[in-house]
């Protein structure tokens, strides 16, 4: 009671479903080391950081910071409704904390957030269309409910489609080498995508995004990580 007030709220939550956990032998005083302490950030290019310079998923412990909007609060169904969650389907949340003016960096001081170069630039892919066979394929899938129930059949097509294009934007191509950087590929290359229960085939070319293919997904196929279908990089 009392969170309904607040517009915005941290959600901690464990990274359950990651694929890179500590492998480390524990050292005499019973602490455990990261194999990589660098990686490869995707939005870097290609350049290699420290971990905990990132927002990496991959740290010595699992625990997350998310900023969600709050919605509503269902005070007789004990329920929170939020808006912009970044995590999978089933992740444990530890706590929820009102977001306050204390938090934005600055209030105090005046003093500007500072972020790297990579991490400030402008390198959203600017268009992301869908081909028109990949457009009704879509609206079969939402029609059928393979959405369902966060994309109605009735209302769901538009929105499902603006999140996709959302996440498309964002280039979720791997940057895991210094040769492969974002952008770097062939126009011809296709990728793929899992999106709830359905796989979204497209190509970058440039700094466009055209979604070639929309399908059901064959989880049969893809790969389980602690319950979580995990599609391949590209075909």
């Amino acid at each position: 009671e009392g969170l309904e007030l607040y517009s915005h709220a941290w959600v901690l939550f464990s990274f359950h479903a990651n694929t890179d956990m500590p492998t480390a032998k524990a050292d005499a005083r019973g602490f455990k080391n990261l194999s990589k302490t660098k990686i490869r950030p995707p939005r870097g290019n290609g350049i290699k950081v420290g971990m905990l310079a990132t927002r990496s998923p991959h740290r010595p412990n699992n625990i997350g910071l998310s900023l969600v909007k709050i919605g509503s609060v269902d005070k007789k169904g004990k329920r929170l409704h939020i808006a912009a969650l970044d995590l999978v389907n089933g992740t444990p949340v530890y706590d929820v904390k009102p977001v306050v003016p204390w938090d934005e960096p600055g209030h105090f001081d005046g003093e500007k957030l500072k972020v790297p170069t990579w991490v400030s630039q402008d390198d959203e892919l600017k268009s992301v269309e869908f081909s028109p066979s990949a457009r009704e394929q879509m609206v079969k899938l939402v029609t059928d409910g393979k959405l369902a129930p966060v994309y109605s059949k009735k209302t769901g097509l538009d929105d499902a489609i603006k999140t996709i294009q959302e996440v498309l934007a964002q280039d979720p191509r791997a940057s895991n080498t210094n040769t492969n950087k974002r952008g770097s590929e062939s126009a011809n290359k296709v990728y793929s995508i899992l999106f709830a229960s359905i796989e979204v085939q497209f190509r970058v070319d440039g700094d466009g995004v055209v979604v070639a293919n929309v399908m059901d997904a064959d989880l049969s196929k893809a790969e389980i990580v602690d319950g979580i279908p995990v599609l391949g990089s590209g075909h």
